[in-house]
């Protein structure tokens, strides 16, 4: 089994050590396309400018034999206009973390970066269409790329608004809305006491059963575009 994982190299080895036997991992580090790449996704301006570098990534991926990808971003940006122009499933981080929250908890809460992401998040929950099991949407207050420093306050921080998730808002479980938050999971998770949610390892998982069961998403839903299927 072949993934491609739209990320950084760092990721892209974290991945691989949580990868089942047999399943390669790759990020096309080769591949130069005519899209950029934005450093951090904290608006729906870099959600857009984002979204056209995953779907030209995710075209190149399944020309060149891979059995599903992985998109990078928490904010899912163009996994649903990618859906329309591949065969192989494309895995959205976002989409899979608040949909397993919900089989984990009866209510969650959503951690996202800064307050003015607070209505990416509750887009995204709506859209998946579980709004009534969120228990908050609560910002940490701190950008993505101070997140990847991984200082003792920023891990404190996140430790203690998690508390506060679960002991005010009657979480019981915990969504990290961004991809750099997911990777500090393994610290913060026995310190909150409740299920944190790491959608960069979950991403892999949810591609490893879809491939393995032969499932894509539905040509129903995510049509080839018109005008492309004519040209066709």
């Amino acid at each position: 089994m072949r993934i491609c994982f739209l990320g950084t190299n760092e990721r892209l080895e974290y991945l691989k050590g949580h990868a089942s036997p047999g399943v390669e991992l790759d990020n096309m580090a080769d591949y130069v396309g005519k899209a950029s790449r934005p450093s951090s996704i904290e608006s729906r301006m870099e959600e857009i400018e984002l979204a056209q570098w995953v779907i030209e990534r995710t075209m190149e991926a399944e020309r060149r034999g891979f059995d599903a990808v992985i998109t990078g971003c928490f904010a899912d940006p163009g996994v649903d206009a990618a859906r329309e122009r591949v065969r192989i499933p494309v895995i959205a981080p976002g989409e899979t973390a608040i949909l397993t929250a919900r089989m984990l908890a009866h209510h969650f809460s959503v951690i996202t970066p800064l307050p003015q992401t607070i209505p990416i998040a509750r887009e995204q929950v709506h859209k998946v269409g579980i709004e009534r099991f969120v228990a908050s949407i609560r910002p940490f207050g701190v950008a993505v790329e101070k997140i990847r420093d991984r200082d003792a306050e920023t891990i404190d921080k996140l430790i203690a608004l998690g508390r506060r998730c679960v002991e005010r808002d009657g979480a019981e479980a915990i969504v990290f809305a961004c991809a750099s938050m997911s990777l500090l999971t393994d610290i913060v998770q026995p310190e909150i006491g409740v299920p944190c949610v790491n959608s960069v390892r979950l991403s892999l998982r949810a591609a490893e059963m879809l491939v393995g069961a032969g499932l894509t998403h539905s040509p129903v839903t995510f049509p080839v575009p018109v005008k492309l299927d004519h040209q066709a």
